[in-house]
């Protein structure tokens, strides 16, 4: 019951972004908009899910992870319902800062949990789990949300992530109480202070950052794949989803045949790299030649997202760097931050087309986790696991 939690508390940043996404136009005029300022209900969210992920994770180390989880769901299903009836564009993104909030605490809690809960193989499946559904979420939640949206209206894309929050109420209600068992003895603001030395700790932060920076090459990717694909690349017409879905499809399959393969930590990171290489190579001087080849370039980075969020994730949760909450919430600030600087980067580069962009964002990554990669390699680290 408890692996089933984690991995639906996974899905609400992918439920509450993407779901709506199919009925953007219509909401636009909708709202009497444009769609600049409707972007806003992205950003915000965005930004405002990182900051609840700091805040909150901490505070769970204080009071507990079962209170701050089930405020954290009920602050996400107010307001996941107020977000289906507002009735302008201003109320809609401070229904969506506040739905935000809510979700950023429930995923804290979520990988504070695997910390607290799991250990050694059983954490590796648990981490393996919520990798797939971290990279195949953007790619079903759209899907479902154009569903509900021909079966109502773009409303349901709303009401959808609120049932999954009542569903994780009641199944949080089961949570014991007692979990952290040691719990921060200080005040609210000494327990977020307590991230300062996690964040302080080079050999934590830097691997972090390569582990978690791959989200900056994903977001970028999906934020201007329509583009490619439809309006001012190939032309696939209603093929789009496929080659959507099919790319991440793929990478989460080379991520579990990986897996199946043993390898050891410092393997699996030369791996990363050489993936990532691969995706470069391709986007760089054959990814406008069509959408079979740019597909290709794409599976690549997929993959090495997929291994981060399974591999990277359970070296950095077994590190004595401080208290599970506090982990988390630096862990999946800096995924969002990343995410939310591809989301803007990518569309604001002064390249001749999103091809030529797409590259330029997985290369910084290349550049970035090969510097990283090659001091702690001359340096060493005292990371568990990695020494």
């Amino acid at each position: 019951m408890l692996v089933v939690l984690i991995v639906m508390l996974s899905m609400f940043a992918p439920l509450a972004t993407d779901m709506f996404l199919p009925a953007l136009d219509e909401m636009v005029v909708y709202f009497d908009t444009d769609e600049s300022t409707f972007s806003m209900t992205l950003y915000m969210f965005m930004l405002f899910l990182a900051i609840g992920v700091l805040l909150l994770g901490p505070v769970s180390d204080k009071y507990g992870r079962k209170p701050v989880l089930l405020g954290s769901l009920a602050l996400f299903i107010i307001a996941s319902f107020l977000c289906s009836i507002v009735s302008t564009i201003e109320l809609m993104v401070i229904c969506r800062i506040l739905q935000a909030i809510g979700a950023g605490g429930a995923m804290a809690v979520s990988v504070a949990l695997i910390r607290d809960c799991f250990d050694g193989a059983r954490r590796s499946k648990v981490l393996t789990i919520v990798a797939v559904i971290g990279v195949l979420g953007p790619v079903i939640a759209p899907v479902l949300g154009q569903a509900l949206i021909w079966m109502a209206d773009w409303r349901a894309t709303f009401w959808a992530p609120a049932i999954v929050a009542l569903i994780c109420v009641l199944m949080s209600m089961m949570l014991p109480s007692d979990i952290p068992k040691e719990r921060y003895t200080g005040t609210i603001v000494d327990s977020i202070r307590t991230m300062v030395p996690i964040i302080k700790n080079g050999d934590f932060r830097r691997f972090a950052v390569m582990m978690n920076m791959v989200a900056f090459c994903i977001l970028a990717y999906v934020s201007v794949s329509e583009y490619i694909y439809k309006e001012k690349g190939f032309d696939v017409g209603d093929a789009y989803s496929l080659y959507l879905a099919g790319a991440m499809i793929s990478g989460v399959l080379i991520m579990l045949i990986i897996e199946r393969f043993d390898l050891s930590n410092k393997a699996h990171i030369a791996v990363m790299f050489t993936l990532t290489l691969i995706a470069v190579v391709i986007l760089w001087f054959f990814g406008g030649e069509g959408p079979l080849i740019f597909f290709a370039g794409v599976v690549p980075i997929v993959a090495t997202s997929s291994v981060a969020r399974s591999f990277g994730f359970n070296i950095l949760l077994a590190q004595d760097v401080g208290n599970s909450g506090a982990i988390s919430s630096v862990l999946n600030f800096i995924h969002f931050m990343f995410a939310t600087a591809g989301m803007i980067v990518v569309v604001n580069l002064p390249f001749d087309n999103y091809i030529q962009s797409v590259a330029f964002c997985f290369t910084l990554f290349l550049i970035v986790y090969g510097v990283l990669w090659a001091y702690m390699s001359i340096k060493g680290t005292s990371l568990k696991g990695l020494e």
